[in-house]
């Protein structure tokens, strides 16, 4: 099966940092077709998070470090799911069967996971091991976005992090981001790492080094002005973060 790679900007990125775009993209391999979906789930938040990418285009203009995007939708194989978590790929959005999950096989799984999982966790490992190999303490960031309603609750937080052993990056965050008007931030909300974050626990869990996921809620990711104004909010906050020595 043959897949799109994960995308890499800012290679040789020069600052300490890392940022993993885990749900960027909408791609599908061709072997999969659509998946036996209709057209219009490509444009919701199950398909991939809605407004990431282009928000991490718009960062990779304003702060160098690598950022590593998987641009293949989350309904072919979720990357930021441990393999033998249920939810790795996903039989059904809102009550919907997806026809190519269902009827996989564990050859067909295996393949998913060859494909697209592993070449974009192993993508971003070796450049997060570059930027350890040439940095004390470099930072690790995972972006997201989330829908505003869920389950049928209105979510109040307009972005909001997601950490497990290490809070001191989530709770930079938190601090800066709570001083912009009308913004409300939450500290491990709408979801929480404390159970576990794939991909963040993956590449830092127990080492010490500033590290945590971030989600932008997508409401407030629709226009150029959008990305720009969350460029602009997150890139100042991760470079005060280096100001500060948070990383090095």
């Amino acid at each position: 099966m043959n897949a799109n790679p994960p995308i890499v900007l800012n290679r040789q990125g020069r600052l300490p940092g890392v940022i993993a775009v885990d749900h960027a993209g909408r791609s599908i391999p061709e072997a999969l077709g659509d998946l036996g979906l209709s057209a219009h789930w490509r444009d919701t938040h199950h398909f991939c998070d809605l407004g990431a990418a282009e928000l991490a285009h718009a960062l990779a203009e304003r702060i160098d470090v690598p950022i590593v995007l998987c641009d293949v939708s989350r309904l072919v194989i979720d990357v930021n799911r441990w393999l033998e978590d249920p939810r790795s790929v996903v039989p059904e959005v809102e009550g919907t069967s997806i026809p190519a999950n269902i009827e996989m096989d564990d050859a067909a799984l295996i393949a998913r996971q060859e494909a697209v999982f592993w070449p974009y966790q192993c993508c971003l490992g070796e450049i997060w091991m570059e930027q350890k190999a040439r940095h004390p303490k470099p930072f690790f960031f995972s972006l997201h976005s989330c829908t505003r309603v869920f389950d049928g609750f209105r979510r109040p937080w307009d972005g909001g992090t997601i950490w497990h052993d290490d809070e001191t990056l989530s709770r930079h965050l938190v601090s800066h981001l709570s001083r912009e008007d009308g913004l409300v931030i939450g500290d491990n909300q709408p979801y929480s790492g404390l159970g576990g974050a794939f991909t963040v626990d993956r590449h830092t869990y127990g080492s010490g080094l500033p590290a945590c996921g971030f989600e932008v809620t997508n409401d407030l990711l629709q226009t150029e002005a959008d990305f720009n104004r969350w460029a602009d909010l997150l890139s100042g906050v991760l470079l005060a973060a280096i100001d500060e020595g948070l990383a090095a």
